[in-house]
């Protein structure tokens, strides 16, 4: 699954931890990332989650 619009090289992660993002107007997050859940994300993406110790490379 991915929720991105870029033509950057995407790669897999598995979640250890959940993001939420993107706009909305009450302050919940439109999109979000769930614990144990694999995605597929933009290169510099996987580099922060991983680098934050949201996710791991799968």
């Amino acid at each position: 699954m991915t929720n991105f619009n870029t033509n950057e090289q995407t790669t897999s992660l598995r979640m250890i931890g959940w993001m939420g993002y993107g706009p909305s107007d009450n302050g919940t997050p439109s999109r979000t990332f769930q614990n144990g859940e694999i995605y597929e994300v933009p290169q510099s993406e996987a580099d922060w989650l991983v680098g934050a110790g949201l996710a791991v490379r799968v």
